[in-house]
């Protein structure tokens, strides 16, 4: 994860845990997730990475659906635009996952697990070290 995300997670995590509507477990695994990643300063991360505001196709391996979406802050998260929250519980799961690898999520109604496919836009691969 690079430094600047980092910083940026831990402000938002600060907020959320005043916010009565955030998920306690939801907040509580995105702090397990943050305090466990490597720092890295923005340059030096690796392009198969997937960090915030990255846009990447992940397949539901249960449904064979695939579809494609982006890490958000929290403010900027767009439903409608395929801009999840890193509050929600697949964007966290994907944070700091690499492209190819499989990832699981526990849901009430089981575990569903999802590839990711391609990370389609990271900012910093792309040189948008300050996003």
């Amino acid at each position: 994860m690079n430094k600047l995300d980092y910083q940026r997670l831990r402000e938002r995590i600060g907020k959320a845990k005043t916010d009565a509507s955030t998920s306690r477990s939801q907040l509580v695994n995105l702090i397990r997730r943050v305090s466990e990643a490597k720092l890295a300063e923005p340059g030096n991360v690796p392009a198969n990475v997937v960090t915030m505001n990255s846009r990447v196709s992940v397949t539901n391996l249960y449904s064979g659906q695939t579809f494609a979406l982006k890490l958000s802050y929290p403010e900027l998260a767009d439903p409608g635009q395929q801009q999840i929250s890193i509050l929600a519980p697949l964007a966290t799961a994907l944070l700091g996952s690499r492209e190819g690898e499989v990832i699981s999520l526990e849901t009430p109604y089981g575990s569903v697990r999802f590839r990711i496919e391609h990370i389609l836009y990271q900012p910093e691969a792309a040189g948008d070290l300050t996003l």
